[in-house]
C-alpha cells in the first residue's frame, strides 16, 4: 500500500510539474511577441538600406534588425522609432529635429512605450560621445609615415582620451535603461553592443585604416560593449553581443560582411562604419535565438 500511494505521489508530482511548464514557456512566447518596441540609432535603423520607410531624420529601413526581428516574432503590435543619429537624450526628453525645413521633429522615442510593452531592444551611446567621429579621424588614404594616427592623437600624453570618453557614457546608458523600466515594467529589455567592423591589424589598404588604428578604433568599440555589458547587469537589462559572433564577418570581408568601414562590400549597405543589410539580418537572427533560447 505505501508504495502504491509513493508512485502515486511521484506521478501527481510530475504530471504537475508538466503542467505548471508547458503552459508557461507558450505564454512566455505569446506575452513577448504582444507589444516590441524598438528604440535606439542609426545601428538599429539601417540608414540607407532600401527600402526606407522613414527618411529626413531617422533614415530608417524596413529591413533593420527591428523590424526583421518583428516579423519573425510574429509580433502583433510593433513600434520601431529608432532614428539615426540618436543619442540617450533622443530617447529620454528631447525631440530629433530634421535637418530639412518645414519636416516635423520626431518626439522623443521613450513615448512609444506603454504599460503593455512586452519586448524593447535598444541600441545607443556611441552618438553621445561622437564615436563616429573619432573613428572617421582613424581613415588614412596613404600608408605611414603620411596622415596622422587616430591612436597616436587620441593617446598623445600617455592618456587614452578614446577611452575615457567611451568610460563617460555609463550613467547615461543607465539613465536610459532605468527609464525604459519605469514606462515599460513588464518588458524585457535587451540593450545591444556595436559591431566587429574591422578585423585585428586591418586591412590596409582595401580599408584605409592603418594596423594601430584599426586595433584601436575597434577597441573603442569592443570598450563600450563592455561598458554597456555592466551598466545592462546592473539595471535589469540584458545585453546582447554583435561583436563576438561578427567575427569573420567584418569590414575587410567585401562578400560577407555584416557592417562597413570605409569602403562598402557587396551585402547591401553604403554608411561608413554602420550595418550592411546582411548585418542586420544577423543581428536580428542572434536576438531570435537569445529569445528562443530563455523562454
Amino acid at each position: 500500500m505505501r508504495v502504491r500511494r509513493r508512485w502515486w505521489a511521484v506521478g501527481a508530482a510530475l504530471a504537475l510539474g508538466w503542467c505548471l511548464l508547458a503552459p508557461a514557456g507558450a505564454g512566455a512566447t505569446e506575452d513577448l511577441a504582444e507589444e516590441y518596441v524598438a528604440l535606439g540609432d542609426s545601428f538599429a535603423a539601417g540608414p540607407l538600406i532600401p527600402p526606407q520607410e522613414s527618411l529626413d531624420p531617422c533614415y530608417r529601413s524596413t529591413v533593420d534588425y527591428p523590424h526583421v526581428l518583428a516579423e519573425s516574432l510574429r509580433v502583433k503590435t510593433f513600434r520601431d522609432v529608432t532614428c539615426s543619429g540618436a543619442t540617450t537624450a533622443n530617447v529620454l526628453h528631447t525631440p530629433q529635429r530634421a535637418t530639412t525645413p518645414g519636416l516635423p521633429a520626431r518626439p522623443p522615442q521613450i513615448e512609444a512605450l506603454t504599460g503593455r510593452t512586452t519586448l524593447v531592444t535598444v541600441s545607443i551611446g556611441a552618438n553621445d560621445i561622437g564615436l563616429a567621429t573619432l573613428a572617421l579621424s582613424c581613415f588614412n588614404a596613404l600608408p605611414p609615415p603620411a596622415g596622422r594616427s587616430c591612436k597616436a592623437t587620441q593617446t598623445e600624453g600617455g592618456v587614452d582620451r578614446g577611452a575615457r570618453l567611451v568610460d563617460s557614457v555609463a550613467g547615461r546608458l543607465a539613465d536610459t535603461l532605468d527609464a525604459i523600466r519605469d514606462r515599460a515594467p513588464k518588458a524585457r529589455v535587451l540593450i545591444t553592443s556595436y559591431a566587429n567592423y574591422i578585423r585585428p591589424g586591418g586591412c590596409y589598404p582595401a580599408q584605409p585604416v592603418w594596423a594601430q588604428d584599426a586595433d584601436y578604433m575597434q577597441g573603442l568599440v569592443n570598450r563600450l560593449g563592455r561598458v554597456t555589458a555592466g551598466v545592462a547587469n546592473q539595471h535589469g537589462a540584458e545585453y546582447m553581443d554583435f561583436i563576438r559572433p561578427g567575427r569573420g564577418h567584418d569590414g575587410c570581408q567585401l562578400n560577407d560582411n555584416w557592417a562597413n568601414v570605409v569602403v562598402p562590400g557587396t551585402t547591401l549597405g553604403l554608411v561608413p562604419l554602420h550595418p550592411t543589410a546582411l548585418g542586420e539580418r544577423n543581428f536580428a537572427r542572434i536576438l531570435e535565438e537569445h529569445l528562443n533560447d530563455e523562454l
